[in-house]
């Protein structure tokens, strides 16, 4: 399904921002919206397709999904050369690499880099997205003020690790695309572990319930037939904790509302900002 992806955001995305022009406007692409309906029902959960009016009512949310999702990778910045050279010449790439052979190493140990360069043995170049892990630490350090060395002074020092390669491509257009899918699959990623994890809490708060209200009235008769107070304390925080913290799929209906409810808002669940450092 990778392809279709790929052409999902190459062609429905425009479809989608002109619809943003002309909210009455229906996508021009034909066929392919219905196409990603059925892919995130295929990634979520393919019993979604019982409930009548299904691909309906998912529609808008995944259009909502794609655009922003679209507009949110076009708006990254551009591309940086990262090469020997340029981790003398440029300060970024400095500070994200230790050396010029830890540089080497992210991209040569990448197995989607290896696999994208070994099927295109003419590419020159490869754009991918990558991914650090950004750490901040105060220590004392040595600062100049005028023409006088200052010793301990307190200093912010940014360290990056845990490089990571991510969507390449052989053009920065088509390393944008394969991000967009990236996302795109990440986030129907996290709808298929809240499903299973809201399923395993449901199921675990059930079984606690139970158990409460077996003690509950296992002590009514040696209180004169009421109910002791404890057991049903207990059983109020396990109704208080199910309604707060786990979504209701007790039925198709409910697990197609909850798919859709996230699709309808991804902006909850992705965002992304510029962050200066001097």
């Amino acid at each position: 399904m990778g392809r279709f992806l790929q052409e999902m955001f190459l062609r429905f995305a425009g479809a989608v921002k002109s619809s943003d022009a002309e909210k009455n406007a229906t996508p021009h692409c034909s066929g392919t919206l219905p196409q990603a309906v059925e892919y995130v029902v295929n990634e979520t959960y393919s019993r979604l397709r019982v409930v009548p009016g299904y691909s309906r009512r998912l529609s808008e949310p995944v259009a909502a999904t794609v655009g922003y999702i679209d507009q949110l990778v076009d708006d990254f910045p551009g591309g940086i050369l990262c090469s020997r050279s340029a981790f003398s010449e440029d300060p970024r790439v400095n500070a994200f690499f230790v050396d010029p052979k830890h540089l080497q190493e992210v991209f040569s140990r990448n197995a989607e880099v290896r696999d994208l360069l070994d099927s295109n043995p003419d590419a020159d170049e490869c754009w991918a997205l990558l991914c650090m892990k950004k750490e901040e630490r105060r220590q004392l350090g040595m600062s100049l003020s005028g023409d006088a060395v200052q010793s301990d002074v307190v200093q912010t020092v940014v360290s990056f690790s845990d490089h990571q390669v991510l969507a390449p491509g052989r053009s920065e257009e088509e390393a944008r695309r394969s991000l967009k899918c990236c996302i795109f699959d990440g986030l129907l990623g996290y709808i298929r572990a809240r499903t299973d994890d809201a399923k395993a809490i449901a199921l675990l708060l059930e079984t606690r319930r139970k158990s409460l209200k077996g003690d509950r009235e296992q002590q009514a008769p040696d209180n004169g037939g009421e109910a002791g107070e404890a057991p049903q304390v207990g059983i109020d925080d396990v109704d208080w904790e199910l309604a707060r913290d786990v979504p209701l799929l007790t039925s198709l209906e409910d697990h197609l509302d909850f798919v859709a409810g996230i699709l309808n808002d991804p902006s909850r669940f992705l965002s992304g900002n510029l962050v200066s450092i001097r």
